[in-house]
Protein backbone atom coordinates (compact mmCIF):
# COMPACT_ATOMS: atom_id res chain seq x y z
CA UNK A 1 0.00 0.00 0.00
CA UNK A 2 2.72 2.46 0.94
CA UNK A 3 4.32 2.08 -2.51
CA UNK A 4 1.14 3.37 -4.14
CA UNK A 5 0.56 6.41 -1.91
CA UNK A 6 0.66 9.62 -3.91
CA UNK A 7 0.57 7.84 -7.29
CA UNK A 8 -1.85 9.20 -9.91
CA UNK A 9 -4.98 7.01 -10.31
CA UNK A 10 -3.99 5.92 -13.84
CA UNK A 11 -0.53 4.79 -12.75
CA UNK A 12 -2.03 2.98 -9.75
CA UNK A 13 -4.48 1.05 -11.93
CA UNK A 14 -1.68 0.13 -14.36
CA UNK A 15 0.45 -1.21 -11.51
CA UNK A 16 -2.46 -3.27 -10.23
CA UNK A 17 -3.19 -4.66 -13.66
CA UNK A 18 0.48 -5.51 -14.18
CA UNK A 19 0.58 -7.26 -10.79
CA UNK A 20 -2.53 -9.30 -11.64
CA UNK A 21 -1.06 -10.36 -14.99
CA UNK A 22 2.21 -11.39 -13.37
CA UNK A 23 0.32 -13.35 -10.70
CA UNK A 24 -1.75 -15.14 -13.35
CA UNK A 25 1.29 -15.64 -15.61
CA UNK A 26 -0.43 -13.83 -18.45
CA UNK A 27 1.92 -12.51 -21.09
CA UNK A 28 2.24 -12.15 -24.85
CA UNK A 29 5.26 -12.86 -27.01
CA UNK A 30 5.66 -10.50 -30.00
CA UNK A 31 5.08 -12.15 -33.38
CA UNK A 32 8.54 -11.21 -34.66
CA UNK A 33 10.21 -13.36 -32.00
CA UNK A 34 11.65 -16.57 -33.44
CA UNK A 35 9.23 -19.50 -32.77
CA UNK A 36 12.08 -21.60 -31.34
CA UNK A 37 12.93 -18.78 -28.90
CA UNK A 38 9.24 -18.28 -28.06
CA UNK A 39 8.89 -21.98 -27.25
CA UNK A 40 11.84 -21.81 -24.86
CA UNK A 41 10.46 -18.69 -23.16
CA UNK A 42 7.13 -20.45 -22.60
CA UNK A 43 8.88 -23.44 -21.03
CA UNK A 44 10.87 -21.20 -18.69
CA UNK A 45 7.76 -19.26 -17.61
CA UNK A 46 5.55 -22.24 -16.73
CA UNK A 47 3.38 -21.47 -13.70
CA UNK A 48 4.53 -24.57 -11.84
CA UNK A 49 8.27 -24.21 -11.10
CA UNK A 50 8.64 -27.97 -10.90
CA UNK A 51 7.77 -28.31 -14.60
CA UNK A 52 10.31 -25.74 -15.79
CA UNK A 53 13.37 -27.11 -17.62
CA UNK A 54 16.57 -27.82 -15.74
CA UNK A 55 19.89 -26.20 -16.69
CA UNK A 56 20.89 -29.30 -18.66
CA UNK A 57 17.54 -29.35 -20.46
CA UNK A 58 17.96 -25.69 -21.33
CA UNK A 59 21.39 -26.27 -22.82
CA UNK A 60 19.99 -29.06 -24.97
CA UNK A 61 17.00 -27.03 -26.14
CA UNK A 62 16.56 -26.46 -29.86
CA UNK A 63 17.22 -22.74 -29.37
CA UNK A 64 20.81 -23.46 -28.33
CA UNK A 65 21.46 -26.40 -30.64
CA UNK A 66 19.93 -25.04 -33.88
CA UNK A 67 22.22 -23.19 -36.28
CA UNK A 68 25.96 -23.11 -36.05
CA UNK A 69 28.04 -21.94 -33.13
CA UNK A 70 31.28 -20.35 -34.33
CA UNK A 71 34.47 -21.42 -32.59
CA UNK A 72 35.37 -17.74 -32.19
CA UNK A 73 33.98 -14.30 -32.94
CA UNK A 74 35.80 -11.40 -34.58
CA UNK A 75 37.10 -8.59 -32.39
CA UNK A 76 34.83 -6.28 -34.39
CA UNK A 77 31.93 -7.70 -32.30
CA UNK A 78 33.02 -5.18 -29.67
CA UNK A 79 31.48 -2.43 -31.77
CA UNK A 80 29.33 -3.98 -34.53
CA UNK A 81 27.18 -7.13 -34.79
CA UNK A 82 28.75 -10.10 -36.61
CA UNK A 83 27.59 -11.11 -40.06
CA UNK A 84 25.35 -14.18 -39.84
CA UNK A 85 23.51 -13.67 -43.12
CA UNK A 86 25.53 -16.48 -44.67
CA UNK A 87 27.25 -19.42 -43.06
CA UNK A 88 31.00 -19.72 -43.54
CA UNK A 89 31.59 -22.96 -45.43
CA UNK A 90 34.15 -24.16 -42.92
CA UNK A 91 31.56 -24.19 -40.15
CA UNK A 92 28.95 -26.30 -41.93
CA UNK A 93 30.80 -29.62 -41.87
CA UNK A 94 28.43 -31.03 -39.26
CA UNK A 95 25.37 -30.16 -41.30
CA UNK A 96 24.25 -27.26 -39.12
CA UNK A 97 22.99 -24.14 -40.84
CA UNK A 98 22.52 -20.55 -39.71
CA UNK A 99 19.35 -19.76 -37.77
CA UNK A 100 18.47 -17.29 -40.51
CA UNK A 101 18.29 -20.17 -42.97
CA UNK A 102 16.32 -22.37 -40.58
CA UNK A 103 13.83 -19.59 -39.90
CA UNK A 104 13.16 -19.04 -43.58
CA UNK A 105 12.53 -22.73 -44.23
CA UNK A 106 13.65 -25.04 -47.06
CA UNK A 107 11.37 -23.53 -49.68
CA UNK A 108 12.26 -19.93 -49.03
CA UNK A 109 14.30 -17.83 -51.48
CA UNK A 110 18.08 -17.55 -51.23
CA UNK A 111 19.65 -15.64 -48.37
CA UNK A 112 20.89 -12.99 -50.75
CA UNK A 113 17.31 -11.77 -51.22
CA UNK A 114 16.08 -8.77 -49.31
CA UNK A 115 15.20 -9.32 -45.65
CA UNK A 116 11.56 -9.78 -44.72
CA UNK A 117 9.68 -7.18 -42.69
CA UNK A 118 10.61 -8.75 -39.38
CA UNK A 119 14.28 -8.35 -40.27
CA UNK A 120 13.72 -4.73 -41.25
CA UNK A 121 12.28 -4.04 -37.80
CA UNK A 122 15.45 -5.41 -36.24
CA UNK A 123 17.60 -3.23 -38.47
CA UNK A 124 15.62 -0.18 -37.45
CA UNK A 125 16.35 -1.04 -33.83
CA UNK A 126 20.02 -1.03 -34.84
CA UNK A 127 19.51 2.52 -36.13
CA UNK A 128 18.09 3.49 -32.74
CA UNK A 129 21.22 2.05 -31.13
CA UNK A 130 23.39 4.24 -33.38
CA UNK A 131 21.55 7.32 -32.09
CA UNK A 132 21.99 6.01 -28.55
CA UNK A 133 25.76 5.74 -29.16
CA UNK A 134 25.78 9.40 -30.20
CA UNK A 135 24.03 10.38 -26.98
CA UNK A 136 26.59 8.40 -24.98
CA UNK A 137 29.42 10.07 -26.88
CA UNK A 138 27.99 13.52 -26.20
CA UNK A 139 27.86 12.69 -22.50
CA UNK A 140 31.47 11.44 -22.54
CA UNK A 141 32.73 14.53 -24.38
CA UNK A 142 30.78 16.87 -22.12
CA UNK A 143 32.41 15.27 -19.10
CA UNK A 144 35.94 15.42 -20.45
CA UNK A 145 35.57 19.02 -21.65
CA UNK A 146 34.12 20.12 -18.31
CA UNK A 147 37.26 18.83 -16.63
CA UNK A 148 39.32 21.36 -18.66
CA UNK A 149 42.09 18.78 -19.20
CA UNK A 150 44.63 21.17 -20.76
CA UNK A 151 44.54 23.54 -17.79
CA UNK A 152 46.06 21.13 -15.28
CA UNK A 153 49.11 22.30 -13.37
CA UNK A 154 50.81 19.08 -14.42
CA UNK A 155 49.49 17.42 -17.56
CA UNK A 156 50.28 13.69 -17.68
CA UNK A 157 48.77 12.81 -21.02
CA UNK A 158 50.79 9.62 -21.39
CA UNK A 159 48.98 8.23 -18.33
CA UNK A 160 45.69 8.44 -20.25
CA UNK A 161 46.86 6.15 -23.06
CA UNK A 162 45.12 2.81 -23.53
CA UNK A 163 46.40 0.90 -26.59
CA UNK A 164 43.76 -1.79 -26.02
CA UNK A 165 41.16 0.74 -27.22
CA UNK A 166 42.70 1.24 -30.67
CA UNK A 167 39.75 1.50 -33.08
CA UNK A 168 38.76 -1.55 -35.08
CA UNK A 169 37.63 0.43 -38.12
CA UNK A 170 38.23 3.95 -39.33
CA UNK A 171 38.02 5.81 -42.65
CA UNK A 172 41.44 5.77 -44.28
CA UNK A 173 40.51 7.57 -47.55
CA UNK A 174 37.54 9.52 -48.86
CA UNK A 175 36.48 11.41 -51.96
CA UNK A 176 33.55 13.81 -52.14
CA UNK A 177 31.63 13.59 -55.41
CA UNK A 178 28.30 14.43 -53.81
CA UNK A 179 27.49 17.07 -56.40
CA UNK A 180 26.72 14.16 -58.74
CA UNK A 181 26.84 10.75 -57.09
CA UNK A 182 27.86 10.60 -53.43
CA UNK A 183 30.79 10.16 -51.07
CA UNK A 184 33.27 7.33 -51.62
CA UNK A 185 35.45 6.05 -48.82
CA UNK A 186 37.91 3.33 -47.90
CA UNK A 187 38.10 1.70 -44.48
CA UNK A 188 41.38 0.76 -42.81
CA UNK A 189 41.01 -2.88 -43.91
CA UNK A 190 41.00 -1.72 -47.57
CA UNK A 191 37.29 -2.38 -48.06
CA UNK A 192 35.53 0.44 -49.93
CA UNK A 193 32.07 1.93 -49.82
CA UNK A 194 29.90 4.61 -51.36
CA UNK A 195 27.13 6.53 -49.65
CA UNK A 196 25.04 7.57 -52.65
CA UNK A 197 22.98 10.73 -52.83
CA UNK A 198 19.78 8.62 -52.75
CA UNK A 199 20.85 7.39 -49.27
CA UNK A 200 21.62 3.86 -50.44
CA UNK A 201 25.00 2.36 -49.63
CA UNK A 202 27.21 -0.12 -51.43
CA UNK A 203 30.21 -1.81 -49.80
CA UNK A 204 32.89 -3.98 -51.37
CA UNK A 205 34.78 -6.13 -48.89
CA UNK A 206 38.57 -6.27 -49.04
CA UNK A 207 38.46 -9.54 -51.00
CA UNK A 208 37.41 -7.42 -53.99
CA UNK A 209 34.42 -9.69 -54.60
CA UNK A 210 31.91 -9.66 -51.73
CA UNK A 211 29.31 -6.89 -51.95
CA UNK A 212 26.84 -5.56 -49.38
CA UNK A 213 23.96 -3.34 -50.50
CA UNK A 214 21.95 -1.29 -47.99
CA UNK A 215 18.71 0.35 -49.03
CA UNK A 216 17.17 3.58 -47.72
CA UNK A 217 15.17 1.65 -45.11
CA UNK A 218 18.35 -0.14 -43.93
CA UNK A 219 17.52 -3.56 -45.41
CA UNK A 220 20.72 -5.40 -46.30
CA UNK A 221 21.52 -7.87 -49.07
CA UNK A 222 24.73 -9.58 -50.09
CA UNK A 223 26.04 -10.28 -53.59
CA UNK A 224 29.34 -10.81 -55.33
CA UNK A 225 31.04 -8.96 -58.18
CA UNK A 226 30.40 -12.10 -60.23
CA UNK A 227 26.68 -12.23 -59.47
CA UNK A 228 24.42 -9.28 -58.67
CA UNK A 229 21.10 -7.79 -59.86
CA UNK A 230 21.31 -5.76 -63.06
CA UNK A 231 19.67 -2.85 -61.23
CA UNK A 232 22.98 -2.34 -59.40
CA UNK A 233 25.06 -2.05 -62.58
CA UNK A 234 25.54 1.69 -62.39
CA UNK A 235 26.25 1.79 -58.67
CA UNK A 236 28.82 -0.99 -58.86
CA UNK A 237 30.52 0.78 -61.77
CA UNK A 238 30.66 3.97 -59.68
CA UNK A 239 32.03 2.08 -56.66
CA UNK A 240 34.83 0.67 -58.81
CA UNK A 241 35.56 4.18 -60.09
CA UNK A 242 35.80 5.54 -56.53
CA UNK A 243 38.00 2.60 -55.50
CA UNK A 244 40.43 3.12 -58.38
CA UNK A 245 40.61 6.87 -57.83
CA UNK A 246 41.37 6.49 -54.11
CA UNK A 247 43.94 3.78 -54.79
CA UNK A 248 45.82 5.89 -57.33
CA UNK A 249 45.60 9.39 -55.83
CA UNK A 250 45.10 9.32 -52.06
CA UNK A 251 47.30 8.55 -49.08
CA UNK A 252 46.00 6.11 -46.50
CA UNK A 253 45.15 7.72 -43.17
CA UNK A 254 46.45 5.69 -40.26
CA UNK A 255 48.55 3.47 -42.52
CA UNK A 256 50.98 2.88 -39.66
CA UNK A 257 48.21 1.73 -37.32
CA UNK A 258 47.81 -2.04 -37.11
CA UNK A 259 44.07 -2.73 -37.13
CA UNK A 260 42.62 -5.57 -35.10
CA UNK A 261 42.32 -8.93 -36.75
CA UNK A 262 38.89 -9.89 -38.09
CA UNK A 263 37.55 -13.03 -39.71
CA UNK A 264 34.84 -14.32 -42.01
CA UNK A 265 32.06 -13.35 -39.57
CA UNK A 266 33.10 -9.71 -39.33
CA UNK A 267 30.45 -7.25 -40.47
CA UNK A 268 31.75 -3.98 -41.83
CA UNK A 269 30.35 -0.76 -40.45
CA UNK A 270 28.97 1.56 -43.09
CA UNK A 271 28.87 5.33 -43.37
CA UNK A 272 25.64 6.59 -41.78
CA UNK A 273 26.06 10.33 -42.07
CA UNK A 274 28.64 12.90 -43.03
CA UNK A 275 29.02 16.63 -43.45
CA UNK A 276 31.74 19.18 -44.08
CA UNK A 277 32.53 22.45 -42.38
CA UNK A 278 35.18 24.97 -43.37
CA UNK A 279 37.52 23.27 -40.91
CA UNK A 280 36.87 19.54 -41.25
CA UNK A 281 34.87 16.61 -42.57
CA UNK A 282 32.82 14.66 -40.04
CA UNK A 283 32.14 10.97 -40.73
CA UNK A 284 29.70 8.93 -38.64
CA UNK A 285 29.88 5.12 -38.97
CA UNK A 286 27.22 2.57 -38.09
CA UNK A 287 29.36 1.08 -35.30
CA UNK A 288 29.08 4.38 -33.41
CA UNK A 289 32.47 5.75 -34.46
CA UNK A 290 32.69 9.46 -35.24
CA UNK A 291 35.78 10.52 -37.16
CA UNK A 292 36.81 14.12 -37.71
CA UNK A 293 39.49 14.93 -40.31
CA UNK A 294 40.83 18.48 -40.04
CA UNK A 295 41.73 20.08 -43.36
CA UNK A 296 44.42 22.59 -42.39
CA UNK A 297 46.89 20.40 -40.50
CA UNK A 298 45.59 16.94 -41.52
CA UNK A 299 45.13 15.91 -37.89
CA UNK A 300 42.34 13.46 -37.12
CA UNK A 301 40.32 12.28 -34.14
CA UNK A 302 38.52 8.95 -34.08
CA UNK A 303 35.96 8.68 -31.29
CA UNK A 304 34.43 5.40 -30.13
CA UNK A 305 31.53 5.64 -27.64
CA UNK A 306 31.56 1.90 -26.90
CA UNK A 307 35.21 2.01 -25.88
CA UNK A 308 34.79 5.54 -24.47
CA UNK A 309 38.06 6.35 -26.19
CA UNK A 310 39.63 8.75 -28.67
CA UNK A 311 42.46 8.16 -31.11
CA UNK A 312 44.42 11.26 -32.10
CA UNK A 313 46.52 11.30 -35.28
CA UNK A 314 48.76 14.38 -35.21
CA UNK A 315 50.52 16.40 -37.92
CA UNK A 316 53.39 13.93 -37.99
CA UNK A 317 50.88 11.08 -38.57
CA UNK A 318 51.75 9.63 -35.17
CA UNK A 319 48.77 8.19 -33.36
CA UNK A 320 47.84 7.68 -29.73
CA UNK A 321 44.68 6.19 -28.24
CA UNK A 322 43.32 7.50 -24.94
CA UNK A 323 40.47 6.62 -22.59
CA UNK A 324 38.35 9.74 -22.20
CA UNK A 325 37.93 9.09 -18.48
CA UNK A 326 41.73 9.00 -18.08
CA UNK A 327 42.07 12.29 -19.95
CA UNK A 328 39.67 13.73 -17.36
CA UNK A 329 41.93 12.42 -14.63
CA UNK A 330 45.39 13.14 -16.06
CA UNK A 331 44.79 15.97 -18.53
CA UNK A 332 45.94 16.41 -22.14
CA UNK A 333 47.69 18.90 -24.41
CA UNK A 334 45.93 22.02 -25.70
CA UNK A 335 45.85 20.66 -29.26
CA UNK A 336 43.86 17.57 -28.30
CA UNK A 337 41.68 19.49 -25.86
CA UNK A 338 40.62 21.97 -28.54
CA UNK A 339 39.74 19.11 -30.90
CA UNK A 340 37.66 17.43 -28.22
CA UNK A 341 35.73 20.68 -27.74
CA UNK A 342 35.16 20.87 -31.48
CA UNK A 343 34.11 17.21 -31.51
CA UNK A 344 31.44 17.86 -28.89
CA UNK A 345 29.88 20.55 -31.08
CA UNK A 346 29.94 18.23 -34.10
CA UNK A 347 28.33 15.36 -32.15
CA UNK A 348 25.61 17.78 -31.05
CA UNK A 349 25.02 18.60 -34.70
CA UNK A 350 24.82 14.91 -35.61
CA UNK A 351 22.31 14.31 -32.81
CA UNK A 352 20.19 17.28 -33.83
CA UNK A 353 19.95 15.81 -37.33
CA UNK A 354 18.87 12.48 -35.69
CA UNK A 355 21.09 10.70 -38.20
CA UNK A 356 18.07 10.56 -40.44
CA UNK A 357 19.65 11.91 -43.57
CA UNK A 358 22.77 10.64 -45.26
CA UNK A 359 24.25 14.09 -45.44
CA UNK A 360 23.75 16.71 -42.76
CA UNK A 361 23.40 20.28 -43.95
CA UNK A 362 26.90 21.78 -44.09
CA UNK A 363 27.83 24.41 -41.54
CA UNK A 364 30.61 26.93 -41.11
Amino acid sequence: YTLLVGKPPFETSCLKETYIRIKKNEYTIPKHINPVAANLIQKMLRSDPATRPTIDELLNDEFFTSGYIPSRLPTSCLTVAPRFSIAPSGLELNGRKPLTALNKGPDSPALENLPEKEDVAGLRELGDAVDSHLADMLQQLTAVNSAKPSERVAVRQEEAEDPACIPIFWVSKWVDYSDKYGLGYQLCDNSVGVLFNDSTRLIMYNDGDSLQYIEQNSTESYFTVRSYPSALNKKITLLKYFRNYMSEHLLKAGANITPREGDELARLPYLCTWFRTRSAIILHLSNGTVQINFFQDHTKVILCPLMAAVTYIDEKRDFRTYKLSLIEEHGCCKELASRLRYARTMVEKLLSSKSGSARVKPST
